[in-house]
């Protein structure tokens, strides 16, 4: 799906997935030759539609570097909120095609700008579209993000991007049969208020502990997974018009460090696939600046 980062800051977000928008479908068959007591219905997912709902908070909201919710003399306690709601169709030898709308608000708004009665900061929409490019081993898509700031006035309220990622499957590189750094490389192009581009270069690697024989008839670790994360973000142009400040320039900009620690409840308590799915995590990180003159080290 399409995902995007401080000072004193811990995040802790859930996440609720709707496999389907339909009745169940069942399988009877099964084997003539297992016993009664290991035959089980399979269930068959009948629309290839997803639903995904996601709520996340966390004490700064800080995208590409910079800090949207820092002002002088603010607490660990004044929380961002985001929520985010998505679908995505599975159309098979078309690839998938997806949307969703992603809200934050930020408790101390008033205390960045003027007081409208609301905290509303941000509203992205987003639509894109996947598709599986086996002859390189990755996973292609594109997509179009159009960012909502309710608080500004006129043409400010608006900015709109383009971007082209790409998700690399590693595992024929090192011979294994999972992805082991699953290296991403992703473009923006911003088309409207800020007319720059910005690039990522990121490493990723989940540790299922359920995979590991030490943990894997563990209660509470089995169904736990940690991702340690790495990501480079090169800025064409395009912070110094986000902050009203400072040179356009092409440079690195931060070094997005990451450590993501998630639950799946669904698995831990036998939930049936098509009651959908229910996970839990936390995650912290880091953003290293590069770009000293714009951005600051921000943790959270």
């Amino acid at each position: 799906m399409c995902g995007i980062l401080v000072k004193r800051s811990f995040l802790v977000s859930v996440a609720l997935a709707v496999i389907c928008l339909a009745g169940p479908a069942w399988s009877d068959e099964h084997s003539e030759e297992a016993p009664a007591d290991e035959q089980q219905a399979e269930w068959t997912k009948p629309i290839p539609l997803s639903v995904e709902i996601d709520y996340t908070l966390t004490t700064d909201y800080v995208f590409r570097g910079v800090n949207f919710t820092d002002y002088p003399g603010k607490s660990a306690s004044d929380l961002s909120h985001q929520l985010g709601v998505a679908a995505e169709y599975d159309a098979d030898s078309l690839g998938v095609f997806g949307a969703s709308v992603w809200f934050q608000w930020f408790s101390e708004q008033q205390k960045l700008t003027p007081d409208d009665s609301s905290n509303l900061q941000e509203v992205s929409y987003s639509a894109y579209w996947g598709y599986e490019l086996e002859a390189i081993a990755a996973d292609l898509e594109l997509g179009y993000i159009a960012y909502q700031f309710p608080r500004e006035s006129g043409s400010d309220q608006w900015t709109h991007e383009f971007y082209v990622s790409l998700a690399f499957d590693d595992s024929w590189f090192f011979g294994t049969d999972e992805p082991v750094l699953n290296p991403t490389v992703s473009f923006y192009q911003d088309v409207d208020q800020f007319r720059g581009s910005w690039w990522e270069f990121g490493i990723s690697h989940d540790f299922a502990l359920g995979d590991y024989e030490a943990t894997a008839q563990a209660p509470i670790l089995k169904d736990l997974t940690i991702t340690p994360s790495l990501t480079l973000g090169i800025d064409h142009r395009w912070i110094a018009p986000a902050v009203g400040e400072g040179s356009k320039s092409t440079r690195p900009a931060n070094l997005l460090y990451g450590l993501n620690a998630s639950y799946d409840i669904s698995s831990a308590l036998d939930i049936p696939e098509q009651y959908g799915q229910l996970s839990v995590g936390g995650f912290l990180y880091f953003s290293q600046a590069l770009r000293r003159d714009l951005l600051d080290d921000e943790f959270w």
